[in-house]
């Protein structure tokens, strides 16, 4: 939760923290934030703590968050200093995360099904894999990170918005075990140059060092980046198309 969120224009709030307001079947309307979403993808995958990276600037989200205990997670916040993006992030709790696999999930995307993130773990548990992407299809892959995937599940190439996608998806979440978390860190250390890390960029050239680098496709799944108005928009309408609303 670490972006500077510019994409909203004049929205003066963290985009984390923008409220959908979703209906459980049979239940009543909930208000929730984005975020929240993300929180419950990490717990449903089998975490007990979660490592929540945040912007000087963002103090409400842990206002908002406090310790996790809503959504059964027992939370801690590093900060991340300047906008680096993903890698320098990631690579900010590295030291919280000892020798423990990982699941990441992104705070301001919606990502159906809402049991991905677990999925892509048991995925990982399962075939002993560095690193598992939960793939999903979308309208726009050049704007994102499309992935080409073998019959067999392996990951072929990760683009990082391509000119030309040579397929209509992206991933939108990921589990990984500490060597890949130790593959990651080196890497963002070896980094030069101005300008925010591509956390693509190390998917795919881990798997060019040769990490088992897989994915699990959700041909009926959506990913929705809730970060832009017309993202909003497209959240509402999903969350009403699945019955969540």
């Amino acid at each position: 939760m670490a972006g500077a969120g510019r994409r909203l224009g004049t929205y003066g709030f963290a985009k984390e923290l923008i409220p959908l307001v979703t209906r459980a079947p049979g239940g009543d309307a909930e208000a929730r934030p984005v975020c929240d979403f993300a929180l419950r993808a990490v717990r449903a995958a089998g975490a007990e703590r979660c490592i929540v990276a945040v912007s000087p600037d963002k103090a409400e989200i842990l206002r908002q968050l406090r310790d996790g205990a809503p959504v059964g997670l027992a939370l801690a916040y590093v900060v991340q200093p300047a906008p680096l993006g993903l890698p320098d992030a990631i690579r900010a709790a590295r030291p919280f995360l000892g020798d423990a696999d990982v699941v990441m999930a992104l705070p301001d995307t919606l990502l159906f099904p809402l049991d991905a993130l677990a999925l892509a773990r048991a995925h990982q548990v399962a075939t002993g894999a560095d690193l598992v992407l939960g793939v999903f299809p979308v309208a726009e892959p050049e704007r994102l990170g499309p992935v080409e995937i073998g019959d067999d599940g392996r990951v072929l190439r990760v683009h990082d918005k391509p000119a030309r996608a040579p397929v209509a998806n992206s991933w939108g979440c990921a589990a990984w075990s500490s060597r890949f978390a130790d593959y990651l860190d080196e890497a963002e250390a070896r980094r030069t140059g101005p300008g925010e890390g591509i956390l693509g960029h190390i998917f795919e050239q881990a798997r060019a060092d040769g990490l088992g680098v897989r994915a699990v496709a959700f041909a009926d799944g959506a990913l929705v980046d809730v970060g832009t108005p017309a993202g909003y928009q497209e959240a509402l309408a999903e969350l009403e198309r699945r019955g969540l609303w």
